[in-house]
């Protein structure tokens, strides 16, 4: 997990001018649906409630450090430590973001907020000005893509996530126990269970990328508790 330590060791690399080396990540990208279409108010509002939405998403993962959150106006970028559990992940932090965004939509009017979510594993590298590498440009484009918003739009709800295949590949290992074929149906049956909801399997092409990803839609009803 990281530490006072090596985040200070990272700092100070940086103000040398030297590139961290890359590190494993769990990237966590929320979106927010039509902000841009949004009046100046009701955008400074959705900002105070996905910042909201984000403290309910770490909450849910045990208060872990994230290596940094990217904020990107209408959207951001958590970038959490490689070994944070995909399991919790996917029965705990993602429903409690659910919940928060609904709870908030209550009586919001023109404010009502629905979320974009794209959950990924894999590396990235900090420099002076970010985090770069194919993984992070990966949940950018799997966020904007035509698939993720068209099932969004096919099952509204307070939260549509993509986990990617190596996420899903991760989780369902971490479910595997003694029957690891089982495993991919186990985390489906979870998935029913705790967001009422199905996983789909999808392949998206977004530029140079074509990826297979695993939907879902989670609304945050008491139900989710």
């Amino acid at each position: 997990m990281t530490t006072v330590a090596t985040r200070l060791a990272g700092w100070l690399a940086r103000r040398a001018g030297l590139d961290e080396r890359p590190r494993a990540v769990v990237l966590v990208g929320l979106d927010i649906t039509g902000f841009g279409r949004r009046a100046f108010a009701d955008q400074r509002r959705l900002r105070r409630r996905l910042y909201a939405a984000v403290g309910a998403l770490r909450s849910g993962l045990g208060r872990i450090i994230p290596h940094d959150v990217l904020d990107r106006g209408d959207g951001v970028l958590l970038l959490l430590p490689g070994g944070t559990d995909p399991l919790r992940v996917v029965r705990t932090a993602l429903p409690a973001l659910a919940r928060q965004v609904d709870d908030g939509n209550r009586g919001a009017g023109d404010a009502t907020m629905l979320l974009r979510c794209v959950v990924h594993t894999g590396h990235a590298q900090r420099d002076r000005w970010g985090w770069v590498g194919d993984d992070v440009n990966l949940v950018f484009r799997l966020l904007d893509s035509r698939t993720l918003k068209l099932r969004r739009r096919e099952h509204p709800a307070a939260l549509t996530v993509a986990l990617s295949e190596p996420f899903h590949r991760l989780a369902c290992e971490r479910l595997a126990g003694p029957a690891p074929a089982d495993a991919g149906q186990d985390l489906q049956n979870l998935v029913k269970e705790l967001w009422h909801d199905k996983l789909t399997q999808d392949t998206f092409r977004v530029k140079e990328f074509e990826e297979t990803a695993w939907t879902a839609a989670i609304t945050g009803g008491d139900h989710h508790q």
